[in-house]
């Protein structure tokens, strides 16, 4: 994209256009690699009217970014890059019942300053030490707990934007901006087809979330931006409902023999209300190899509430699993819960570093959702996949919400092994859509899955998401590629 210094005269923020800095903006925790134009670090919402403008003008790309964590390449763009980790960090606020934040605030930095106040936003991501609360916002991410409590989504009460043209806009539930009048007559004309075209599962990320913004008759313009991508407009702020942490928490690790029998167990502990049941595999001990079999999988069950409720009911799923599991660990105070917590955590983080070769954990078909009682089903479609393809693999998830996150050992060098993934990825995809289930559950569509969301929604749904980012952004200046294609020249 052609590109001109003429934004360093004008903005307050640092710009940054050498190869070196062009080249760690290049990517991010995907396997894709797309090489900017420059990094502004705006210094505030100014510098992203003037970024929006400038991007409008030079018909430029403008995609905004936290901390790279995304999985997909949500925010890789050969335009500008906005890095609001450097100046557009700070807590604004904290009230009763919500947090007023800018976009670049580290989630782990917003949890300990609300730890001071005995409160807490619930979605916790694995990358939560390092991603920020805007990129949690364009994903619409979740985590452990949010079986429990909700997604991002589900907090998100009021934003400040800038979009495409450069113009301010400020959303939240009874307070609509022009553009936000027309998002709600588009909506309202396709009430049918959006109350009933999208998934019944608990979590989403696939294309816009037009079903929440619409919800139970509500009009919430704030959450058409989560899971988003960036893509309608840019968050400069955003205000989210905060929670009292709990009183008590426990926690229980469970061993099965095998990852389908842990998954059979998922239905029957659900009704112990856990706030948390998250499962991994022997191959995330194994790091991806086979040889560990005999490790079998682990289950994480945890209950949180007042004085002895959370222990009350650790106990009665631990008698109710009596016979199907052996009981590794349980534990009610906070000192073992973090421990353990922080094992798991650590496992996560050493599988998304793997590399064995030119071999990769590569994710596509990482983050489907289904509902948990069809979990043993599609488990067994996944292991089968594999075993007939003779692929290595990890696989762990949040098997309470139905959510499975795994990721095949591929050569991305073999455009035969590359090509083999999209193939079964189609057909992983179809199944899950047709039990209605969805094909990212938090980890939102990026570069990789966009291609797969008219699979997902069908023809008319895809329609409304392109009439939709058009009316936001009708030149496609913002994130382009993401979440609708770009149009035909």
């Amino acid at each position: 994209m052609p590109f001109d210094e003429s934004l360093l005269r004008i903005a307050k923020g640092e710009l940054l256009t050498d190869d070196w800095s062009r080249t760690s903006y290049s990517v991010d925790a995907s396997h894709y690699e797309v090489m900017p134009s420059a990094i502004l670090c705006p210094a505030d919402e100014y510098d992203v009217q003037l970024a929006c403008k400038y991007s409008h003008d030079k018909k430029i790309s403008v995609t905004a970014r936290g901390a790279g964590t995304g999985l997909l390449g949500q925010s890789l763009s050969d335009g500008v890059i906005l890095d609001f980790t450097k100046n557009m960090n700070r807590v604004i606020e904290v009230g009763e019942n919500h947090v007023v934040v800018q976009p670049g605030i580290v989630k782990a930095v917003l949890d300990l300053e609300l730890r001071k106040s005995g409160k807490f936003l619930p979605p916790d991501p694995a990358s939560s030490n390092y991603c920020t609360v805007g990129g949690m916002i364009a994903d619409n991410s979740s985590g452990v707990h949010c079986l429990g409590y909700g997604n991002t989504i589900d907090f998100l009460d009021e934003v400040k934007t800038v979009y495409a043209d450069g113009t301010f806009g400020h959303s939240a539930k009874g307070n609509c901006d022009q553009k936000m009048l027309q998002l709600r007559e588009l909506l309202l004309s396709n009430l049918s087809s959006v109350e009933n075209g999208f998934p019944r599962v608990s979590k989403n990320s696939c294309g816009y979330r037009l079903d929440a913004v619409v919800e139970g008759g509500d009009f919430n313009p704030q959450r058409v931006f989560a899971a988003s991508e960036g893509t309608l407009g840019i968050v400069t702020q955003a205000q989210l409902r905060i929670l009292d942490i709990p009183e008590r928490r426990s926690l229980l690790v469970l061993g099965f023999q095998d990852l389908l029998a842990a998954l059979r167990i998922v239905p029957a502990i659900l009704e112990f209300s856990p706030v948390a049941l998250e499962m991994m595999d022997h191959t995330v001990f194994a790091h991806g190899s086979s040889e560990s079999s005999g490790l079998g999988c682990l289950l994480f069950v945890e209950f949180a509430g007042e004085k002895a409720e959370p222990e009350r009911r650790m106990e009665s799923c631990r008698r109710r699993t009596t016979g199907t599991c052996t009981v590794l660990e349980h534990a009610s105070d906070e000192q073992s819960i973090a421990r353990i917590w922080g094992a798991r955590k650590g496992a996560l983080n050493n599988i998304m570093k793997l590399t064995v070769g030119s071999r990769k954990p590569i994710g596509l078909i990482e983050d489907t959702v289904v509902r948990p009682h069809e979990l043993v089903d599609h488990a067994t479609d996944l292991l089968d996949t594999y075993r007939d393809h003779k692929m290595k693999y990890v696989m762990y998830g949040h098997v309470g919400d139905g959510n499975m996150h795994t990721r095949p050992l591929i050569d991305i060098s073999s455009e035969e092994e590359t090509g083999l993934v999209e193939t079964i990825a189609r057909r992983i995809f179809s199944r899950v859509v047709a039990n209605g289930g969805t094909i990212t559950g938090e980890h939102g569509d990026g570069i990789a899955r966009v291609p797969f969301i008219e699979l997902m929604y069908g023809k008319k749904i895809t329609e409304i998401f392109a009439s939709v980012k058009k009316l936001f952004d009708p030149m496609f200046s913002l994130n382009p590629g993401k979440k609708v294609p770009m149009p035909v020249a």
